[in-house]
């Protein structure tokens, strides 16, 4: 789950996505998703709560957890169910609550499909876009965008964004495996220019007493 969290999609009807299908890159698509990505880029750090769910008829999958990401840099730490991901970009440290247990290994971003540090960024590059919907939401204009990455090689073949334009904000985002199944990342809450400490990134063991440690590096 750690290379496909994205943060941050929705529908349309499938003649809208054929009929979009046949135009030339969406410019317009493309000139707001760099509007996002500036904005996010402006900020020295953001906290994110969203609630993750998961679901895949071929498994009978359904699952919904909630979850904080951190994001300092290209630092992040991810707080979701019994887990905690930290990474300082050398070390990635995942910690289970559950059987208090701590996997250490060296963190290489060019082995994740989608880097954890770059999610609220990466949106403008790497992608053909095309807008499948608008539409308004109290005083919001909400914009329905399709992703699908130039690398073919990629694990999923789409995503999908709904994002608030009237605040620059994405709302929530729609990963396809090419599994056949989907992960869905609904944006609560957003906070931007929060006070974080570098060793907030780093695992630090003696706050976890008996824990025990797995160093995999």
């Amino acid at each position: 789950m750690i290379n496909r969290i994205l943060l941050l999609v929705v529908f349309s009807t499938s003649i809208a996505i054929a009929l979009q299908a046949q135009k030339p890159a969406d410019k317009s698509a493309d000139k707001l998703l760099n509007l996002i990505s500036t904005r996010y880029k402006n900020f020295k750090t953001i906290k994110a709560d969203f609630i993750y769910s998961i679901e895949s008829k071929a498994e009978n999958i359904s699952e919904k957890q909630k979850g904080s990401i951190y994001v300092k840099g290209n630092k992040f730490r991810l707080d979701i169910a019994d887990q905690v991901i930290m990474c300082d970009n050398k070390t990635v440290w995942t910690y289970s609550k559950e059987v208090n247990e701590v996997q250490i290994n060296n963190y290489d971003p060019k082995k994740a499909p989608i880097r954890l540090d770059d999610i609220f960024t990466m949106y403008d590059k790497g992608f053909l876009s095309k807008i499948l919907d608008t539409k308004k939401e109290g005083k919001s204009d909400i914009v329905l965008v399709e992703l699908t990455p130039k690398d073919k090689k990629k694990n999923f073949f789409k995503i999908k964004l709904t994002i608030d334009k009237t605040n620059q904000t994405i709302i929530k985002s729609q990963v396809f495996d090419k599994s056949g199944t989907i992960h869905t990342y609904l944006v609560t809450n957003q906070f931007p220019n929060i006070k974080l400490e570098d060793k907030f990134f780093v695992f630090d063991v003696k706050k976890y007493p008996k824990c025990e440690v797995i160093d995999l590096r």
